[in-house]
C-alpha cells in the first residue's frame, strides 16, 4: 500500500471545487512560486515550523533534540537551527506551548478516507467531495491514484488541483478518476513563467490543451501577484484561454494575500515578496472588471 506525505487536511472546505469539501494538502512541488502562498509544502521532506509567540522558553525541546537543532539563550530566546532537523518530531511532543509543529505526516489512502467518510452527508447535500492540493499532488503520483481510485469505487466526487506540471501519460491516467481539475495559470510569458516560478509554461500549457481536448471539466485559477502578473497582456491572455477551450466550468482570479510572509518565517525559510502586500477589496473589484470587459468566460468572483 502507497503512502503518502501531507502537510495538511482541511474539512469543510469551500472554495476548493463546488459544495462543501475535504482537502488533502501533499508535500512536495516541482515550481518555485516566489509568491507560494504555502511555502511548507514545496520540499517532500518533512520541515519543523516554530510560532515564536507560543514560546516559553523552557528549553524541553532542546533536552529531547539528538541533533541540537534548538538553542534557548540565557535571555529564553530560542534559535533554530532549521538545517539540522531530521523531522523525527520529538521536539514538538515536549512542547508545552504547542510552539513547535512538523509540517509532513505519512498517511496511507485509507487514513485519509477514514476522515473524508465522516462528511459524506454534507458532500451528497451540497455536491462537494474530495479535493487533492499541494504543493503539487501529481509529485506523489502512485499514492495520489491509490487514494483517487479508492475514493471514486466509494463514490466520492473528486478534485485534483494541479499546476500542470507533470508527465502527460500521468494527466491522462489519472484523468479517469477526476472529476474536475483546478488548474492553476500563473504567467503568460515563458520567460517571465521560468524567472518566478523556476520552469518554463510550455508543458503546462501542453496539459492544458490535452485535458480540455479529451473532454475533462477543468477550473481554470489564476493567481493575480502584483507587480509579477497584474497586467492587461495577462488578463487579455486568461480572457483569451477561456474562450479557446470551452471545457472551462470556471475562471477564477485568485488575489494575493501575504499570509505566506510568515509561515516562511515560521519554516526559517525567506519570502520573495517582502515588500509586496495583500490585494484590497477595491483593487480586486477593479481587476475583476477588466477581465470581464476583455470578453472572459465563465468568470466567478471569490
Amino acid at each position: 500500500m502507497s503512502k503518502l506525505t501531507i502537510f495538511d487536511l482541511q474539512r469543510f472546505a469551500l472554495h476548493d471545487g463546488p459544495g462543501i469539501r475535504t482537502t488533502v494538502f501533499l508535500k512536495g512541488c516541482p515550481l518555485d512560486c516566489i509568491w507560494c502562498h504555502n511555502p511548507e509544502s514545496k520540499s517532500m521532506a518533512p520541515q519543523l515550523g516554530f510560532l515564536a509567540k507560543n514560546c516559553t522558553g523552557c528549553g524541553r525541546c532542546a533536552a529531547v533534540c539528538k541533533e541540537k537543532v534548538h538553542f534557548i539563550g540565557n535571555t529564553r530566546e530560542h534559535k533554530i537551527a532549521f538545517e539540522k532537523c531530521r523531522g523525527c518530531g520529538a521536539c514538538v511532543k515536549a512542547c508545552p506551548g504547542h510552539a513547535l509543529k512538523l509540517y509532513g505526516e505519512e498517511k496511507v489512502p485509507e487514513e485519509i478516507l477514514e476522515i473524508v467518510r465522516k462528511d459524506r452527508d454534507f458532500y451528497e447535500r451540497s455536491g462537494g467531495g474530495l479535493t487533492v492540493s499541494g504543493g503539487e499532488p501529481m509529485m506523489q503520483f502512485e499514492g495520489l491514484k491509490e487514494l483517487l481510485n479508492k475514493a471514486k469505487k466509494e463514490g466520492f466526487h473528486v478534485c485534483l488541483d494541479t499546476c500542470g506540471q507533470a508527465a502527460e501519460k500521468q494527466y491522462r491516467e489519472i484523468s479517469e478518476v477526476v472529476d474536475i481539475f483546478l488548474f492553476d495559470y500563473k504567467l503568460t510569458d515563458p520567460e517571465a513563467h521560468r524567472r518566478y516560478t523556476g520552469v518554463g509554461n510550455e508543458r503546462i500549457l501542453e496539459n492544458l490543451k490535452m485535458l480540455c481536448e479529451t473532454g475533462q471539466d477543468v477550473y481554470l485559477r489564476c493567481p493575480i501577484i502584483p507587480g509579477i502578473n497584474d497586467n492587461e497582456e495577462h488578463y487579455r491572455a486568461i480572457a483569451e484561454l477561456s474562450r479557446k477551450y470551452q471545457k472551462f466550468r470556471k475562471v477564477n482570479l485568485m488575489m494575493y494575500h501575504d499570509m505566506a510572509k510568515g509561515k516562511a518565517q515560521q519554516i526559517g525559510k525567506n519570502y520573495g515578496l517582502k515588500e509586496v502586500r495583500t490585494i484590497e477589496e477595491a483593487r480586486k473589484k477593479e481587476i475583476y472588471q477588466k477581465v470581464a470587459e476583455l470578453g472572459c468566460r465563465d468568470l466567478e468572483e471569490s
